[in-house]
């Protein structure tokens, strides 16, 4: 049984998906084998180093571990035979082991992940777990966005990594009364006031400075919101690190300075963060939702979209992240007839199709993947990280087209 995900640009949430159900096997002894190839690997060397660990596991004390890892290296072996070595451009990684989690029962798979990025390292690992940190690195953002709202009373600041933002630190500033309290003098008043000003807007570029300068070249831009003129006030200020000051890309108006306000501040920032994940799914789920309204080249739901698909009437295939579905395909070898098991509550048992094979068991984004890439169609994958992508998910299903052309 092979379970392969193609990963391109626009893959990466499938490949992030595909990662984390990986990591939840748990071998029982080290059994569970990881094989890294980067493309121009020469073929004979690692077909040549998996007989020599195929040799080498007959010396396995336990006879149990020694007929696993056995059988997960003729699988992988057989698996490469199968493709005829051909790699694709970024690498291939190949794992294979037993994932059964019943005691004394054996279930060997072999799982294959095409890298979103360039595969540098040509590695085998046999261990109780999939060996998956250099694929885990592929996936550490790129860009990171500094947020702050302001007012003369409070500030919060955040940071926006793809389509998830984290609240990173809340201040108040203390003089936002306008009255002095009697016996202060107007200057003394005024004294104290700019003092504790200055006292806000440091501590509030402390913390900037502390929480955005790791980031290095990863820091991509800087935003300030709030209402008034507070925001300009408070750039003007020499406190900011020249580093982050450089990165300003602009200074919205919002109506709160808390939680809210990085919301909101965030909805206001189209045009400055337009080419970050969380700009790019609001704006294709505001194009969908739209369509829909109008009657428009939209379809949703399982059974309508599924059809567009063999049709061709797919320009753009929109699945939620959150859907856990698991596909099974089966092959009759005598009758040639296949068959495709659409599993929604994990309660389907795959040894109840008598007579037939299991070809392939794959997650339900790996399956429509796949099924995009028949017809020539971009998939596009909507996380829950946004008022959107939730509303597509609990509204709508999860599944939805933007479509060629309408019948």
């Amino acid at each position: 049984m092979v379970d392969v995900l193609e990963s391109g640009d626009s893959d990466e949430a499938v490949f992030k998906k595909k990662l984390s159900k990986l990591e939840k096997f748990q071998g029982r002894g080290t059994e569970l084998i990881s094989v890294y190839i980067p493309e121009g690997t020469d073929r004979g060397a690692v077909m040549n180093q998996l007989t020599g660990e195929l040799g080498q596991s007959s010396n396995i004390k336990s006879p149990t571990t020694r007929k696993n890892v056995g059988g997960a290296l003729r699988k992988i072996t057989g698996f490469l035979k199968q493709i005829d070595f051909r790699l694709p451009h970024n690498g291939l990684v190949v794992f294979s082991g037993n994932v059964s989690e019943i005691e004394g029962r054996t279930d060997i798979r072999l799982f294959t992940v095409h890298p979103i990025k360039n595969l540098r390292t040509r590695l085998y690992w046999c261990d109780s777990r999939f060996h998956l940190e250099p694929l885990m690195e592929m996936l550490k953002p790129t860009s990171i966005y500094g947020l702050v709202v302001i007012d003369h009373s409070e500030a919060t600041i955040a940071t926006l990594i793809g389509k998830r933002y984290e609240i990173m630190g809340k201040f108040t500033s203390g003089y936002s009364g306008k009255s002095r309290a009697g016996g202060q003098s107007s200057a003394r008043f005024q004294r104290l006031r700019e003092e504790a000003e200055q006292d806000f807007y440091k501590r509030i570029s402390e913390k900037c400075n502390m929480v955005f300068l790791p980031y290095g070249e990863k820091f991509a831009g800087f935003i300030v919101g709030g209402p008034g003129m507070t925001k300009q006030f408070f750039l003007e200020k020499d406190l900011l690190d020249h580093r982050i000051k450089k990165k300003v890309l602009g200074t919205l108006d919002t109506s709160y300075t808390d939680e809210g306000g990085i919301r909101e501040l965030m909805q206001k920032s189209d045009a400055l963060l337009k080419d970050t994940d969380i700009m790019k799914e609001k704006a294709v789920m505001s194009e969908f939702f739209t369509a829909l309204a109008k009657g428009g080249l939209a379809a949703y739901g399982e059974k309508q979209v599924m059809e567009a698909l063999d049709r061709g009437q797919v320009e753009r295939l929109l699945v939620s992240e959150a859907i856990e579905w698991t596909v099974y395909k089966f092959y009759d070898e005598e009758s040639g007839k296949s068959e495709v098991v659409m599993d929604k509550d994990g309660k389907f048992e795959p040894n109840s199709k008598e007579g037939m094979e299991l070809v392939e068991e794959m997650d339900f984004l790996d399956f429509m993947t796949e099924k995009a890439e028949q017809t020539s169609t971009k998939l596009i994958v909507i996380s829950k990280e946004t008022e959107e992508g939730e509303q597509f998910y609990s509204g709508f299903g999860g599944i939805g087209a933007m479509l060629r052309y309408k019948i």
